[in-house]
């Protein structure tokens, strides 16, 4: 291996050396050592220096040793010790050991301060503090320590060390997703001190992700195969093959599966056998990429097996993300669930914790404001004018300033340094703890409590003195789909500013994901209606996100109450309110909201109910659009109570969902269900009846093997509506049990598509049949362009899953004319019949059944013809 020339300090190298994954970056290190010889301290940390690179390990009993020697010398002064205080940050950082990596450079940087110089070394203990907090996340104290370390290593005229220094903040540039500064950085770091290989083999391997990320495969390419040179001149075979594996790894991504099997091929021949152990289980990561790429899962389900082998996937680290990523896919292709599962749980954790670093290293970005560019701007506007006298003079003056504030801080040292460690560490607690509670993770807009504690300090409320506004944005879940989550936020941060900038409102905050709200004092209701429509009014012209316009409607809820506690509770619950009786403002119904005490009322009614047949079973007709005959009937519960009259069924069915009489319910109606089923066949009528499962039961094995003996019984065929988050509780039992379910005859409906979070990733590891797109987007299909967009594109993505799709809500001939040319398979709705009692049912299907012989449901004639039989 190359000998690295010179007093190389291995605290200015970038960063540790990390286990390389499917995009690893590589730090700066020394790559040669020699077996220890001398047993003094000097020899000693030369050993440690050269060996920190190659084995951070190593290079930690090193440091033990030369400490050894130190006190076998009798007599050291404080930089020998915070030379071993610096080496031991160094190689714990390297390590992945932070917690203890950052105690041992503060002691080195304390040592230091005693002897009021600011040289190179106190440079590096500054780079080690800076890697420490990097690594915690604290990316404001890490750009401090940078920013002071690469002051020192520009006065003193050290450009590679500048260079490594910059080199760190571009890789904090790369956390944040701020790849355009990050490339800037890397390429101004290389020009800072150009010709040394170790500087360009981090900055073109670290460009080479940054370019991966971008997208821009060419680029990218060039600079890993520059990297993979400058490792081969350094005789590095680890570096090397790493390199080789972020090759492979580029392919694999942009679908180039030949060149990437001949690249990690190459890959396996370049890594030194005593290596394999530990950094195969990354080729075998691009291996199983590959071979799934190729449609072999069951190769890639035994390449990734050996890939996590001896590893909790509970506790991998971001190296693996994209990996789980990947194997969720594998094994979902192979068929099994529960390890697909498992893996895509990984994913979302470290997928999570991508989110939170990335908003962290943002947040201390936005606010850095870096000196030492500022210093750099004034010296080149000097040097370009050819000032040279004044370019001395701002570098005196700057020195200057340098050395008397190291000579205060010395002075200040002994007396304040833990107070002042107090302070910082108390401070900084306390703005993570407000920004946590009263701002947003995901937004950074003011968050509910923010609003809340507005309304705190008012104190004491008069009726009416103060009225709270919610905003919901209509559809912000599907929304949300479309978009991604990092869209959705910045829209809602549009949203936000709009308001916010509206005469008389402040105070705008994000109240839940797609609800803003905000507070007016001293207003009538009358008046805040009023400043609310003014507001939705704002969004008549549509907001630009990403050079597209999207139209943004708001429903908007409003309270006025006594409790200032659940002001804001009251109004978002006016939204729904708005939404559920079709209008756009409405004020809190406390009588529309309901009563605990009836809620208690009726669960106690609810078993004699059914048993009593005051809860009954009602039919909706289905109509198959490809053949034009009503042909599946979806069972709906009724329930006419003597003391209460009727009780909608979100009503009861929520209460036995929150009372654990759900399985009772469903039992009860499932009976009912199979029974009705056979007096359909005796009449003629052969319907596939679809039957509603709560999500608490798909999980439930005692229930689905009841549900299962049922339908078996039945004379017809049955399907099950879920929604598509009944899985997410218990995943791998819920799978199991639908896909039992499936191979017994039974079909898999996902009901309400759409409402929800629509999970891509859920709706492509459920075992289904058919989507049934939420009646919110079909109702106005006729008059609503976007609506039209979203039918024809659900439309497709079911059948391109080949599953078929069901249009709930039909109103109208023009609706249901639309969704045949869209493709839709089967339509229901109170368009073409409300949910009706056995009896009715028989009578309707008969005479539908006259009418309909080639051509779809004439939908006016039957409701015009039927009207009033429902």
């Amino acid at each position: 291996m190359a000998k690295i020339a010179g007093s190389f300090l291995l605290a200015t190298v970038l960063t540790l050396m990390q286990p390389f994954g499917a995009a690893a970056d590589i730090s700066l290190r020394a790559l040669d050592g020699t077996a220890l010889q001398a047993q003094d301290f000097d020899s000693v940390v030369e050993e440690a220096r050269a060996a920190m690179m190659r084995d951070p390990v190593a290079a930690l009993e090193l440091v033990a040793d030369a400490e050894q020697a130190l006190a076998a010398q009798g007599q050291y002064t404080s930089v020998q010790q915070a030379t071993i205080n610096w080496l031991r940050a160094e190689a714990l950082t390297r390590l992945g050991r932070p917690a203890e990596a950052l105690p041992a450079a503060q002691g080195a940087l304390s040592l230091l301060s005693e002897t009021a110089v600011r040289d190179k070394l106190y440079g590096d203990v500054l780079v080690a503090l800076g890697r420490g907090y990097k690594q915690t996340g604290e990316y404001g104290l890490a750009l401090e320590n940078y920013q002071s370390a690469y002051e020192i290593f520009r006065d003193t005229g050290d450009t590679r060390s500048e260079a490594i220094v910059l080199q760190s903040m571009a890789s904090i540039y790369k956390d944040a997703g701020q790849y355009d500064r990050s490339v800037e950085y890397y390429l101004t770091a290389m020009e800072r001190h150009p010709g040394d290989i170790q500087l360009e083999l981090a900055a073109t391997n670290n460009l080479g992700n940054v370019y991966r990320e971008l997208g821009e495969f060419d680029a990218a390419r060039s600079q890993f195969e520059r990297a993979r040179e400058i490792a081969a001149e350094m005789q590095s075979p680890i570096l090397e093959a790493r390199i080789l594996n972020n090759i492979a790894s580029l392919y694999v991504e942009f679908g180039h599966f030949t060149e990437a099997t001949a690249v990690i091929d190459q890959a396996f021949t370049v890594l030194p056998e005593e290596s394999r152990i530990e950094w195969t289980r990354f080729l075998f990561g691009v291996q199983a990429q590959i071979a799934y790429g190729r449609g072999e899962y069951a190769e890639a389900a035994r390449l990734t097996s050996a890939t996590f082998d001896g590893l909790s996937l509970r506790e991998t680290s971001q190296h693996f993300v994209e990996f789980h990523e990947s194997a969720a896919a594998i094994y979902e292709a192979a068929g099994d669930w529960r390890l697909a599962t498992e893996h895509l749980r990984a994913f979302y954790r470290l997928d999570t914790q991508a989110r939170e670093v990335m908003s962290s290293a943002n947040l201390t970005l936005l606010g850095a404001e870096f000196h030492f560019a500022e210093q750099e701007l004034e010296i080149a506007r000097l040097r370009s004018a050819g000032l040279e006298s004044e370019l001395e003079l701002a570098d005196a003056r700057f020195r200057q300033r340098l050395i008397l504030a190291s000579a205060l801080l010395t002075v200040m040292f002994g007396l304040s340094i833990a107070l002042i460690w107090r302070q910082r560490a108390a401070r900084e607690r306390q703005l993570l703890l407000e920004r946590m509670l009263f701002e947003d993770a995901e937004t950074g807009l003011p968050s509910r409590s923010s609003l809340q504690r507005q309304i705190d300090l008012l104190g004491p409320l008069e009726p009416g003195s103060t009225v709270a506004i919610a905003l919901g944005i209509d559809r912000y879940s599907q929304l949300e789909a479309v978009l991604g989550f990092s869209r959705a936020s910045e829209l809602q941060r549009i949203v936000v500013e709009r308001i916010a900038n509206h005469e008389g409102i402040d105070g705008v905050s994000l109240l839940s994901p797609g609800v803003v709200g905000f507070t007016l004092d001293g207003a009538t209701l009358e008046e805040a209606r009023y400043t609310a429509g003014r507001v939705a009014a704002l969004f008549r012209r549509p907001v630009e996100l990403a050079d597209v316009e999207i139209d943004i409607d708001l429903t908007v809820g409003m309270d006025a109450g006594e409790d200032p506690s659940s002001l804001i509770k009251r109004a978002v619950i006016a939204i729904q309110q708005a939404r559920d009786t079709h209008q756009t403002i409405a004020v809190f119904d406390a009588e529309a909201f309901g009563d605990a005490s009836l809620d208690l009322s009726l669960i106690g009614r609810m078993t004699d109910a059914m048993r009593t047949g005051k809860i009954t079973l009602h039919y909706q007709p289905k109509l198959n659009l490809r053949t034009g005959e009503f042909d599946t009937v979806e069972a709906l519960s009724r329930w006419n109570d003597d003391e209460h009259g009727f009780v909608p069924p979100d009503t009861f069915i929520r209460l036995a969902e929150e009372t654990g009489r759900i399985r009772d319910l469903t039992e009860w109606g499932l009976r009912q269900a199979v029974a009705d089923q056979a007096r359909m066949c005796a009449a003629g009528f052969d319907m596939t009846i679809s039957f509603n499962i709560s999500g608490a039961l798909v999980s439930d094995p005692v229930f689905a093997e009841f549900a299962l003996q049922q339908v078996k019984s039945a004379r017809g065929k049955f399907c099950f509506e879920i929604t598509e988050t009944a899985a997410m509780q218990d995943p791998q039992r819920a799978m199991a049990t639908l896909r039992r379910w499936m191979e017994s005859g039974v079909r898999i409906a996902i009901d309400d598509y759409g409402s929800g979070l629509s999970s891509l990733s859920y709706l492509k590891m459920l075992p289904c049949h058919e989507l049934k797109l939420d009646r919110a987007f079909v109702q106005h299909i006729a008059t609503n362009e976007r609506d039209r967009m979203l039918v024809k594109s659900t439309a497709d993505l079911a059948h391109s899953l080949g599953l078929e799709m069901t249009a709930e809500g039909v109103e109208d001939d023009e609706g249901l004319a639309l969704l045949k040319l869209f493709g839709c398979d089967s339509a229901q709705g109170f368009g073409l019949s409300r949910p009706l009692p056995l009896a009715a049912l028989t009578e309707f299907l008969r005479n539908a059944k006259q009418e309909i012989k080639v051509e779809p449901v004439p939908l006016r004639s039957l409701q015009e013809r039927y009207k009033g039989r429902s």
